[in-house]
């Protein structure tokens, strides 16, 4: 199976990569939603408001809406993701992967996963931050653990993708300039 071009392992994923970028988009509405409702909850609980047949439900969403925010934030950075990769394999597709673009496509996919790591580091503040000030015991009698969790692996990703950013980048200009030479 060749690696460029239509018929491809390049196209093959750009499908997968379509299929993911709508399945997205249904996470991402599906998160909007559960956080308007329960800011719903949160605003129908200050007023004091108790609806009968949803309160347990309508509590449940005004304890946990303080992370749909960041769920709504880490889902649109993977979107940021897939679509520039759904653009990088549309380049691919067409055979002609070193464009320009290409380069600021990977710099924008290291700036998402960079985001993404920051925000899973507020995400386990916020819960830890949330368990201590509710005072609830974590399941299963397991100690919460406020040591550093770094993950080296993205990190290591968002600094190789800018490297490979450069080389994009180097690779075009280079093609570029084989164009005007006799």
């Amino acid at each position: 199976m060749k690696a460029l071009g239509r018929g491809s392992l390049a196209s093959a994923l750009k499908i997968v990569l379509d299929v993911a970028w709508y399945l997205s988009w249904a996470a991402l509405v599906l998160a909007s939603l559960f956080l308007v409702a329960a800011g719903a909850a949160f605003i129908m609980n200050f007023l004091g408001y108790q609806p009968g047949v949803l309160s347990e439900t309508l509590t449940a969403l005004r304890d946990f809406g303080m992370f749909f925010p960041l769920l709504v934030a880490e889902i649109v950075a993977l979107m940021i993701v897939i679509d520039r990769l759904r653009r990088i394999f549309g380049t691919l597709v067409a055979g002609d992967p070193f464009v320009p673009e290409n380069a600021g496509h990977l710099q924008v996919i290291a700036i998402a996963i960079a985001a993404y790591q920051i925000l899973r580091h507020v995400f386990q503040g916020s819960v830890a931050m949330l368990l201590t000030l509710v005072d609830q015991p974590i399941g299963g009698g397991v100690e919460l653990d406020v040591a550093p969790d770094i993950n080296l692996g993205g990190w290591f990703a968002v600094i190789a993708l800018l490297v490979f950013a450069e080389v994009f980048r180097e690779g075009a200009r280079m093609r570029q300039e084989q164009k005007y030479t006799i």
